[in-house]
């Protein structure tokens, strides 16, 4: 098969409108927008005639707007979707909508999903980080509220040296990870700096490792918490001896 050649459409366009015009002859404006007089003459013949290769998206423009405004904003509240929600989203549809197409059992393939974001480029594909469903509900106003209580607390109990000091300020930071993750991507709006999934409380098993460091580049003890009510020996036996170990109250507390 010959491949297919592409042509600018608005270079097209222009060129159909001056061939009706009469602004041009064909030749002529097929020399001035290198636009094939064959390709001319078939779009003024044939002016509803679709310019994509391949079957008519099942879906008209109308319903695949209603689902990229469902993707972006179910990303938006960090409950972002991936392809296989997508796929069943248009199964329900086409399910309760029967109209003609080439789907298994009216769900869409992969080919499909590549299609549809080709034709809406906004949305792409994505890794997303998890957040629990208590740091996705912190505003601003939270953290103002806090640094506001701790700066009386401080002047309060008369310890501004405290804060002067860099090797007394400290910045901790606890990661959390999965032992059994969930893999995939997850849909979100193209230029996205962070993609998050708030996670939903499922059963899964979380070992926390935290960091601190201070203001003048020494670093804390490393800890690292396991999800274990009762502690296993072999993790304590095993356990490198210059960091620290624990374990959440509850195999819920990652």
């Amino acid at each position: 098969m010959p491949k297919v050649k592409y042509y600018d459409k608005s270079n097209i366009d222009r060129a159909v409108q001056d061939v009706i015009n009469k602004v041009e002859s064909y030749r002529s404006a097929e020399l001035k927008y290198g636009v094939p007089k064959s390709t001319i003459e078939f779009k003024i013949k044939h002016p509803d005639h679709k310019n994509t290769c391949g079957p008519s998206p099942v879906l008209n423009e109308e319903e695949e707007m209603i689902l990229v405004y469902w993707i972006l904003e179910t990303a938006r509240k960090r409950f972002p979707k991936k392809a296989n929600d997508l796929k069943s989203s248009v199964q329900n549809f086409l399910n309760d909508h029967p109209r003609k197409n080439l789907f298994n059992n009216n769900r869409p393939g992969d080919g499909w999903v590549k299609a549809f974001l080709k034709r809406h480029p906004e949305i792409v594909e994505r890794s997303s980080e998890s957040v629990s469903a208590a740091s996705a509900r912190v505003s601003e106003k939270d953290i103002r509220l806090w640094f506001s209580e701790l700066e009386t607390y401080i002047k309060g109990n008369d310890l501004e040296d405290v804060i002067s000091d860099p090797t007394r300020v400290y910045n901790a930071d606890e990661t959390g990870f999965e032992v059994s993750p969930s893999t995939g991507k997850v849909f979100a709006k193209r230029g996205a700096k962070n993609v998050y999934t708030i996670d939903r409380g499922a059963a899964k098993e979380n070992i926390t490792v935290i960091f601190a460091f201070s203001a003048n580049e020494e670093i804390g003890v490393p800890m690292i918490i396991y999800p274990y009510v009762r502690f296993p020996e072999k993790i304590a036996k095993s356990a490198n001896p210059e960091w620290g170990i624990g374990r959440s109250r509850s195999r819920k507390d990652g």
